[in-house]
């Protein structure tokens, strides 16, 4: 598991998981819950061009961190292994979170049902 991932009233909270603090060069993603725009399962994301990395770490079948493609700019931390949850968000630096995690059905499921 990449990320634990935390719902509140009015937050949603990532949190890379051990070594992929370090990859993904980050500790913790708060993002404030009326900004998450919704969620779904992508596993053709993987396939698609993720743009540059500013910064990450790209290694065969893992991406991890900031990667920017036309003007956009997404938080990855998954794995080809995992069932990615992207989430769309609106007002932030980023554009959408791409992650892997524990249960991906129940995290999508929670998030649309805000």
């Amino acid at each position: 598991m990449q990320n634990k991932v935390e719902v509140t009233t009015k937050e949603l909270i990532i949190k890379p998981q051990g070594i992929n603090k370090i990859t993904a060069l980050k500790s913790k993603l708060v993002i404030a819950l009326d900004h998450v725009q919704g969620a779904s399962l992508d596993e053709g994301i993987l396939n698609d061009y993720k743009g540059i990395r500013e910064p990450g770490t790209t290694l065969p079948g893992y991406w991890a961190g900031t990667f920017k493609n036309d003007g956009e700019k997404t938080f990855f931390n998954v794995s080809r292994k995992d069932k990615p949850v992207v989430i769309q968000l609106k007002d932030e630096d980023y554009t959408r979170l791409v992650l892997g995690v524990e249960n991906p059905e129940e995290l999508v499921n929670e998030l649309n049902n805000i």
